[in-house]
């Protein structure tokens, strides 16, 4: 029994020793944490990779990061993520906490070759979903957001999807785009509101729709020949 209890007392005594130890030597250094995300959508950034002091880490999703044991002094602390332009900055780290938030400006589109264009007609407006091809004819996911332009031209289609020509211009110009943090394809979306078609339509009529969206990587184009001219759930 008063072995049990020695054994006791000693891991005790050796506990608070390691605490101490640890506690000291965390005096010494300091810790330096932060979030790093798209500069434009605030999105987590995909596979970012940092480098501090020697040490790094990736992460492939999640806002924040977090490095221990830094020397106190200066420092250049790097990030970089596939798409995105690379990030640099000389930092000074003192004893303690030291908080950097980073924003990655993204760089690319990766492999964009071209757009497809959906469009859904809702209560407040025509709204368009536009989504990445690449190179082999798939989808792309994993892209930041960058600065886009879209324009468009809305016809009244006469005929059908087979056989048809383009009638009334109803809309011609720039169209807004909001981006979908949580659409799998579609993230950039844009939307015209039905008192831009310049005139009360009835149920059943169908337009074509001409879009340019404008990109840092070339111009890409699109046509739906089935938009909707009424809101979806009235016929």
């Amino acid at each position: 029994m008063k072995r049990s209890i020695l054994y006791v007392i000693v891991g005790l005594i050796a506990l608070v020793a390691l605490v101490v130890g640890f506690n000291l030597r965390s005096e010494k250094y300091g810790t330096v944490k932060g979030k790093i995300v798209d500069a434009l959508s605030e999105d987590p950034v995909w596979e970012v990779n940092i480098v501090l002091d020697g040490k790094s880490t990736t992460k492939y999703m999640g806002k924040t990061y977090r490095f221990t044991g830094i020397k106190p002094g200066s420092h250049t602390f790097k990030a970089t993520a596939p798409n995105y332009y690379s990030f640099s900055k000389e930092i000074k780290v003192k004893k303690g906490e030291n908080i950097l938030d980073v924003s990655l400006k993204g760089e690319k589109i990766p492999d964009l070759q071209g757009i497809i264009v959906f469009t859904e007609s809702q209560e407040k407006g025509i709204q368009l979903e536009i989504r990445f091809s690449d190179s082999k004819g798939e989808g792309i996911t994993k892209f930041p957001r960058l600065s886009l332009n879209l324009e468009g031209k809305l016809y009244l289609r006469l005929g059908d999807e087979e056989n048809y020509t383009r009638g009334k211009e109803l809309f011609s110009g720039p169209i807004e785009l909001f981006w979908d943090s949580q659409a799998f394809l579609a993230k950039n979306k844009g939307i015209f509101p039905w008192e831009k078609i310049g005139e009360h339509l009835e149920i059943e009529k169908y337009g074509i729709l001409d879009v340019v969206l404008h990109t840092p990587q070339g111009d890409f184009e699109d046509t739906v020949d089935d938009v909707k001219l009424y809101p979806e759930g009235i016929e």
